[in-house]
């Protein structure tokens, strides 16, 4: 008949068994998406929200689903970031990054790319304003679920519609 002390190691082998999960997660954000050396993890945050998509045509051509912009909230240990068109990221605090538009956005496929939306490393410029993204130089989006544009095809020019997602959000500054 199994002890406390045998429940105590199964539940500690458990515990172990998923920080070390958790470790390889960490590690399994491809190179690509890392920032350049000299730059530092300043905080995480989870993001839920929605990715909106228009349909557009061109001349003659079908109507097909085009990203128009995200909105999310994101929760992290520095309060509220509130994520929108640009890319642009804003704290509550009133600090704000937006993408550096000089500087292509890497991304690399989700793991399930046809249900959930690319991992990405954006370049970014920081607002004058202090705070919490005041130094932020990088934000990483990884660990994404959901996303995608819808798979059937839109019927006419014009319609926007809203798909759930999640993801983490990292945020990288210049070390000092």
């Amino acid at each position: 008949m199994p002890t406390h002390k045998t429940y105590a190691f199964v539940a500690a082998a458990m515990l172990l068994a998923g920080g070390t999960q958790a470790a390889r997660a960490a590690e399994a954000v491809p190179a690509a998406l890392q920032p350049p050396a000299g730059y530092t993890l300043v905080f995480t945050a989870k993001a839920r929200g929605l990715q909106v998509y228009t349909s557009t045509a061109e001349a003659g051509a079908a109507p097909k689903w085009v990203l128009e912009a995200p909105v999310a909230e994101l929760a992290a240990k520095q309060g509220a970031v509130h994520h929108y068109a640009g890319p642009s990221w804003e704290a509550a605090d009133g600090s704000k990054v937006v993408r550096d538009k000089d500087t292509a956005v890497v991304t690399v496929p989700a793991k399930k790319a046809s249900a959930d939306i690319p991992w990405l490393l954006v370049k970014v410029t920081a607002d004058p304003a202090a705070g919490a993204l005041s130094k932020v130089g990088y934000v990483q989006r990884i660990a994404t679920h959901g996303g995608v544009a819808p798979a059937t095809p839109p019927v006419r020019t014009g319609t926007k519609v809203g798909v759930p997602y999640t993801a983490t959000y990292a945020f990288f500054a210049k070390a000092d």
